[in-house]
């Protein structure tokens, strides 16, 4: 088996394993025991370890070894305030230039949230989420406002997937979806921005809620 087969084989195992909650955060990963477990060396093994740390997976403390992350509460807060920062300079900056093709896409992104969550699929349910919210800043063309978007709802996109109680109160934040594009077409930036505040300071405090037990990583590795 060559190396980038089984780098892409830990990889994939270990990220389905956190995005379906199958594993616990703040659970070590030991090296040794991934490579008996994939009959391999560890080199491709720290090479996926590595690619998990820069996607926020996987937090890597020098001379103790490789963890699933276990944001802090304060970090979660931290994550959200700066996303506040983020979404109203991406209102101000790219309301204006939002045409029919971005509403279509909100509106699409809407329905398909909607669908994953009759499903009950939370992974489909936050990426269509994320997308939902990067379409204003990717309006606005300022490219940096777009890669540090992007950055942190990639971050509270994992958090979320971590510690969110899907289907037991996720309804609201597609109502409040809906009302944003209402907003939109009423040409309403300024009650658009209170609704994404609150929407935010929503998912926020569903985090600070939400609770959530995981099997032990000994079972798969």
């Amino acid at each position: 088996m060559r190396k980038e087969t089984v780098e892409q084989k830990v990889y994939q195992l270990i990220k389905n394993a956190i995005l379906r909650r199958q594993i616990a955060p703040g659970n070590q990963l030991f090296e040794s025991a991934i490579a008996a477990k994939v009959n391999a060396s560890r080199t491709p093994i720290r090479s996926a370890i590595s690619k998990l740390e820069a996607e926020g997976l996987v937090d890597v403390i020098p001379n103790k070894g490789a963890f699933i992350v276990q944001p802090t509460m304060e970090e979660m807060i931290q994550a959200f305030e700066m996303r506040k920062v983020l979404e109203e300079m991406a209102i101000r900056e790219g309301y204006s230039k939002l045409v029919k093709t971005h509403i279509a896409l909100l509106k699409s992104h809407t329905e398909e949230m909607s669908k994953a969550f009759e499903a009950g699929d939370m992974l489909v349910y936050h990426e269509q989420n994320k997308t939902f919210h990067l379409i204003m800043a990717k309006a606005s063309g300022n490219r940096y406002l777009i890669d540090f978007m992007e950055r942190i709802l990639n971050q509270i996109t994992i958090y979320m997937i971590l510690y969110d109680v899907f289907r037991e109160n996720d309804e609201n934040d597609l109502l409040q979806h809906h009302q944003m594009i209402q907003l939109i077409e009423k040409n309403d930036k300024e009650s658009l921005l209170e609704v994404v505040k609150e929407h935010l300071n929503h998912s926020l405090t569903k985090l600070e809620n939400d609770k959530h037990k995981y099997q032990s990583l000994t079972k798969l590795f």
